[in-house]
């Protein structure tokens, strides 16, 4: 999740992407499907930490002057 502050994510869209982009490296799926978990219950585990990832990209992450998270959920 690291990569979403780095790259100053700004939308709902953003962040899915990284998400997605972190999820397709690495082996990271295989590794999860070798301990018998599905790629949409990994992805319900992340989707219940969206509301804090986008809390905190609102408070701490600088946009602009004027800016705003757009398409917070």
């Amino acid at each position: 999740m690291l990569q979403i502050v780095v790259t100053k994510a700004s939308s709902s869209e953003a962040v899915d992407s990284i998400i997605d982009s972190a999820l397709k490296q690495h082996g990271f799926m295989s590794d999860i499907y070798a301990l018998g978990i599905s790629e949409a219950d990994v992805r319900a585990e992340i989707e219940n930490y969206r509301p804090q990832i986008m809390s905190f990209m609102t408070k701490h992450v600088s946009f602009g002057p004027h800016s705003k998270i757009q398409g917070d959920r």
